[in-house]
């Protein structure tokens, strides 16, 4: 019989950008475990239905809606966070670190209300065996993960380990900049994964609690399926130049505008793959860059799904592959373009830098529209064989640190 396993996500498998992170781990771990899925979708996030993927097959699905709450919940939340022995120390530290207490303060109850009414979730469905071995695998480290560790004095059996990614980790991705309840979720848990050591790193450093144990932190990259093909080489003079991201302010899509607006010679396209909010507002500035930019032209695809993404590296040709985030984890379409052997344009933020050696040019953090256009210029005017060195390179960090079939190793040895 396999073993039981719970697994605790955002909004996947209501269709969303968090499937191309999961779909592939979750093959695998079908193989092994009995698994349900917990998805913390909203309402308007599970009108979109379920990814249409064979992966669904043979999973237990459960929806507990992203909490809405309201005011009612937010007395009780107060009275009960007043009262816990987690709240006090929550209120502690805030006031130790004498910054932004009011928001801060306020971050805290609001994630203290959303596992609250998690926690009735669980109780209510039923869903996480009492009695029997389960091992309860939060994707993100966030309120659900808490609500689980608050439950498990009545789930005896119940092993919780909890990733991290980004907005989980970073204080300076969250309101207060000051990540809440981080102590108490290690204390519960029996295992934290990190993408990379230097997430490893930043959370003892700055997140975790002194006593933090060496033994309960891992290292486990998320993977991605191997290419389809290796990316042929470049097919005419014009630079084929490929962006992928949400369009949102931590992503600074405008420092590639501000770079291509620096190159004066030679030819390019960019494209870019995504929307958000700011999308609008970034094809207005590509117009007023780029207009006159007669060597640079350029295409906004808009959102696509992670299938038409694929379908795009196997159809398309893409000679290099460019970020400029202001922070990441370890970003999983940068771990894409090196499966399929392209180079790698990317900002010196969160993991980025254990992911380039010799596959193409690492930016400063915080890199001005000149340093990206010389980034871009010198892919431009590398000559094959240097170019045939940083297509080889991509791909081999793929296939030592990023291949979904090692990756998942790691995974069931933590679990």
């Amino acid at each position: 019989m396999k073993k039981k396993l719970v697994l605790a996500m955002n909004v996947f498998p209501y269709n969303s950008g968090e499937a191309a992170f999961i779909i592939p781990e979750l093959k695998r771990l079908k193989e092994q475990y009995d698994i349900t899925v917990i998805s913390h979708a909203d309402q308007e996030q599970a009108k979109a239905g379920y990814v249409q993927e064979e992966i669904l097959e043979g999973l237990r699905i459960l929806h507990f809606p992203a909490p809405v709450i309201t005011m009612t919940d937010k007395i009780k939340a107060m009275v009960s966070y007043l009262l816990s022995k987690d709240g006090r120390q929550e209120i502690r530290e805030i006031c130790r670190g004498k910054k932004d207490i009011p928001v801060r303060l306020y971050q805290s109850l609001s994630f203290y209300a959303q596992a609250m009414a998690d926690q009735r979730e669980i109780r209510k469905s039923q869903g996480i065996p009492k009695e029997e071995p389960v091992i309860y695998y939060s994707f993100w480290n966030t309120y659900y993960c808490y609500s689980m560790v608050r439950e498990k004095k009545k789930h005896k059996n119940v092993k919780i380990i909890s990733r991290f990614h980004g907005f989980d980790l970073y204080h300076e991705r969250i309101p207060g900049n000051r990540q809440v309840f981080k102590h108490q979720m290690e204390a519960g848990t029996e295992g934290l994964i990190f993408l990379g050591d230097f997430a490893r790193k930043y959370y003892r450093e700055n997140v975790g609690a002194d006593s933090t144990s060496e033994e309960k932190l891992y290292v486990c990259p998320l993977g991605i399926e191997p290419a389809g093909r290796r990316m042929p080489p470049r097919r005419s003079q014009t630079l084929q130049l490929l962006s992928c991201c949400d369009v949102i302010p931590l992503k600074r899509v405008e420092r590639i505008i501000d770079g291509l607006a620096c190159v004066e010679q030679g030819e390019i396209h960019w494209t870019h793959i995504g929307d958000g909010p700011e999308l609008e507002k970034i094809k207005a500035y590509a117009k007023e860059k780029l207009t006159e930019k007669n060597n640079i032209c350029y295409d906004f695809k808009g959102r696509m799904e992670h299938s038409r993404v694929v379908a795009y590296y196997e159809t398309q040709q893409v000679d290099c592959f460019i970020t400029t985030s202001s922070t990441e984890g370890v970003p999983v379409s940068i771990m894409e373009a090196m499966s399929y052997g392209i180079p790698v344009i990317a900002t010196a933020v969160g993991g980025i830098p254990e992911m380039m050696d010799g596959n193409g040019v690492l930016l400063p953090g915080n890199p001005m529209g000149e340093e990206v256009g010389k980034a871009i210029e010198s892919i431009l005017t590398s000559d094959e064989a240097d170019l045939c060195r940083m297509k080889d390179r991509s791909y081999e960090i793929w296939e030592q640190r990023y291949d979904i079939d090692e990756t998942v190793k790691m995974l069931l040895r933590i679990l």
